[in-house]
C-alpha cells in the first residue's frame, strides 16, 4: 500500500466541494490503495480548536481523521524512535488532552524551585561573573562593525547590560523568554536581527533560479563553518541528535532561521503553530507521499528530506491529483501485470551497480513496489522491492495482506504458499501458462517480488527447493534470538 501522510490543512479540507479536494478525497478513498496515518501533530492542530470550542467543536474533525487512518496512528517513542500504533482517534485525543492540562498545571518559578536547597544553591545562584556581552562589545571584532550588531540586542535579554550578572539572573531571564517565545514576536525580531547582521541575501535565497545551498553555505562561512551542513551539526543540542525524526525538526528551525522561505510570525500564528508544522514534516518522513497545501513548509520538508536523503514525494494538493492521474497504473489481468513489468526494464535505468539495473516505478507496482531491479545478463529476472528510508516503520501486516489479495485476484490459485502472514517468514508462488514464475515473499521484516521467465519446469524446481531452504534458515535464526533473550 502506498504510505501518504496528509498536513493538518489537507486534511480537514478533505470532502470539500472545490475540484481539487473533491477529487483528491475520491482518490484517497481508495482503502486497499492508501494508508493514511494520523500523528501527534495532528493532535496539537485539533487541540488549539479544542481550547476554543471545546469537545463538541471538534468532535468532526476526530472522525474524518478515523474515518480514513483507520486508527493508525504515528508516536515518537521516549526511545525516540517513530512507531506505528492502533489507536482510535478520540483515545488518543482525550490522552493527549489529560497529558497538556497536567502539564499545564505544573507551573513554578525559579525561587520556589530552589526555596528547599536555598541555604546550598544561593551563593552559587548570586556568585557575580563578568558579563561576556559587554567583554564582546569592547572587542576589536565588534568596534570594526560600522553598526553595533543587532543580536547583541536579544543577548541584552539573556545577560542584561550591566557590568556583570549571576548564574541566578540568566536562569531566570532564560525561563522568562523560554516562556514568551511561543507566543509573542520575539522569535521574529531574533531571526531578522540575525539576517540582516549576517546580511542574508534572502532574495536569492528563495529565488528558484539559484541553487539555495550556495547562499546557506555563504551564511555559515560568514560564521567561521565550512558550509551550511557543518553549522547544523554544530547547533543541535539536548535530543536533537537523537532520532532522524528531531534531527528534521531542528534542520527545519536552522533554514528558517537562516531565511529560507521563513514563517511569517502573526498573532494568528506564533512560533507554536510553525514547530507543529515541522512536526508534521518529521511524521511524513516515514511515508511515502507527504500532501501539504502550505508553500513555505512545503519547500522547507523538500529541502530538508534532499539534504537529509529521504526519499518522500512533497507535492501540494493540485500536484497531487496530477501525479495520481498521470502515474498510478490500473493493472486488471496477469497478462497487463507481465507486460507492464517487462516494459519498465526496457525504460532507461536510474542507476547501474554491481551488474544490476535499478529502475524507478513512480507507479508502485501493485500499489507498494517502486524499484524494480535486474541483471545486465538476464533481463528476464525482476526483483522488486520498495525504496525505503531509515526512518521508514518497518512493514504492516495490512500492507502485506493486501498485495497478497492483489496477486491472487491477477494470477489466481498459487501453486505453494509457506508459512502465514505475521511470521518472521512468509513466501507465497505462482506459476502462469507461460512459465512465468511469481515468487512473493516476507523476509527479514522487507517485501520482496520475485519475477522470473523461466524456460523450463526444472527452474520452478529450484525455486520452491530454494523458498523452503530460507523459510528453515530464517525460523532457526529466529529461535536463536529468542532463545537468547529468554536466557538473559
Amino acid at each position: 500500500m502506498i504510505r501518504i501522510y496528509l498536513d493538518w490543512n489537507v486534511f480537514s479540507r478533505l470532502g470539500s466541494k472545490d475540484e481539487t479536494h473533491k477529487r483528491l478525497t475520491e482518490i484517497l478513498s481508495d482503502e486497499t490503495k492508501f494508508l493514511i496515518p494520523y500523528s501527534e501533530a495532528h493532535l496539537i492542530d485539533i487541540y488549539r480548536s479544542y481550547k476554543k470550542v471545546g469537545n463538541d467543536g471538534i468532535s468532526g474533525h476526530l472522525d474524518k481523521l478515523q474515518q480514513y487512518s483507520k486508527s493508525l496512528f504515528i508516536t515518537d517513542t521516549i526511545k525516540h524512535q517513530l512507531e506505528f500504533q492502533n489507536l482510535a482517534t478520540r483515545e488518543a485525543m482525550q490522552q493527549y488532552i489529560e497529558a497538556y492540562n497536567d502539564h499545564q498545571d505544573f507551573n513554578f518559578d525559579l525561587a520556589e524551585l530552589i526555596k528547599p536547597f536555598e541555604s546550598l544553591l544561593e551563593p552559587l545562584l548570586n556568585f557575580q561573573i563578568p558579563n561576556p556581552l559587554l567583554s564582546f562589545q569592547e572587542s576589536e571584532d565588534n568596534k570594526t562593525c560600522n553598526n553595533k550588531l543587532r543580536t547583541t540586542k536579544d543577548a541584552q535579554k539573556l545577560l542584561g547590560d550591566e557590568e556583570t550578572t549571576s548564574f541566578g539572573q540568566i536562569m531566570e531571564n532564560l525561563l522568562k523568554m523560554s516562556s514568551t517565545i511561543l507566543q509573542d514576536n520575539s522569535y521574529s525580531e531574533m531571526r531578522d536581527n540575525f539576517q540582516k547582521d549576517l546580511k542574508v541575501n534572502t532574495g536569492r535565497l528563495n529565488n528558484k533560479r539559484f541553487d539555495p545551498m550556495e547562499t546557506l553555505d555563504e551564511n555559515a562561512q560568514k560564521l567561521k563553518k565550512e558550509n551550511f551542513m557543518e553549522l547544523h551539526q554544530s547547533l543541535l543540542i539536548g535530543n536533537d541528535d537523537k532520532s532522524l525524526f528531531n534531527r528534521i525538526i531542528a534542520l527545519c528551525r536552522h533554514l528558517d532561521f537562516n531565511g529560507f522561505f521563513a514563517d511569517n510570525i502573526t498573532p494568528e500564528h506564533h512560533l507554536d503553530n510553525v514547530e507543529t508544522d515541522y512536526k508534521h514534516i518529521g511524521y511524513a518522513s516515514t511515508c511515502d507521499i507527504f500532501i501539504i497545501s502550505d508553500k513555505k513548509t512545503k519547500e522547507k520538508a523538500i529541502m530538508a528530506f534532499d539534504m537529509l536523503n529521504i526519499k518522500v514525494e512533497v507535492l501540494s494538493p493540485q500536484e497531487f491529483v496530477a501525479f495520481s492521474d498521470n502515474n498510478f497504473v490500473k493493472i486488471e489481468n496477469k497478462k497487463q501485470l507481465i507486460d507492464y513489468l517487462f516494459w519498465v526494464t526496457t525504460n532507461k535505468p536510474i542507476l547501474i551497480k554491481n551488474g544490476l539495473q535499478f529502475h524507478y516505478v513512480f507507479s508502485y507496482v501493485l500499489d507498494y513496489f517502486n524499484i524494480i531491479t535486474t541483471p545486465i545478463e538476464n533481463p528476464k529476472q525482476l526483483v522488486l522491492r520498495k525504496f525505503s528510508t531509515s526512518n521508514n516503520i518497518g512493514v504492516l501486516i495490512r500492507e502485506i495482506t493486501e498485495i497478497r489479495n492483489k496477486l491472487l485476484n491477477l494470477l489466481g490459485n498459487p501453486i505453494i504458499e509457506y508459512g502465514n502472514i505475521g511470521d518472521e517468514f512468509y513466501a507465497i508462488s505462482w506459476m502462469t501458462e507461460d512459465l512465468v514464475l511469481f515468487d512473493f515473499k516476507y523476509i527479514e521484516a522487507s517485501l520482496i517480488l520475485d519475477v522470473q521467465q523461466c524456460r523450463k519446469m526444472k527452474r520452478l524446481e529450484r525455486i520452491l527447493k530454494t523458498t523452503k531452504e530460507m523459510a528453515c534458515l530464517v525460523t532457526r535464526k529466529f529461535k536463536e534470538k529468542y532463545s537468547k533473550r529468554r536466557t538473559i
